[in-house]
């Protein structure tokens, strides 16, 4: 994939990662309170946004849960080291598995309240996941490019 191609993944991941402190920046400036209610209904298709799990900042919330912020920074982070160097060489399914795993144990072990949810392992869960799964985004995405060209 091109550098530019890079750039503008990583210009919309910093944009959607953005939108979910969209409440931090009507703050600042009250000219951003138009945004909300568009914003809010857009993440409610990616997040159930549950209100004991979104992230509290004093009277601050995020537009997603914690799991969710946590995947949407997992998956911005590695879009910037991108931009350094591009990823070349084959992934393998199992590396998405195993990333994949911890999360899916913490939903499963706090569905079944052996253990109370937790923001935190949450958080981290989701960006262990988004860090790894960028990777395959950016495979599925070179691919369809070079799709594209032909």
């Amino acid at each position: 994939m091109k550098r530019s191609y890079s750039l503008i993944l990583f210009f919309l991941s910093l944009i959607w990662f953005l939108g979910i402190f969209i409440e931090w920046f009507i703050k600042i400036d009250e000219h951003f309170v138009f945004a909300l209610p568009y914003l809010q209904k857009t993440y409610s298709l990616v997040c159930h946004q549950e209100k004991n799990k979104l992230l509290l900042f004093g009277e601050i919330e995020t537009l997603t849960c914690a799991r969710c912020t946590g995947i949407y920074l997992g998956l911005l982070l590695p879009s910037l080291l991108v931009l350094l160097k591009l990823p070349k060489g084959k992934l393998h399914i199992n590396i998405l598995l195993v990333a994949a795993a911890p999360m899916i144990a913490d939903v499963l072990l706090t569905s079944l309240n052996i253990y109370a949810y937790s923001k935190l392992i949450a958080f981290l869960t989701g960006f262990l996941l988004g860090s790894f799964g960028f990777f395959y985004l950016y495979a599925g995405l070179n691919s369809l490019i070079l799709e594209l060209k032909r």
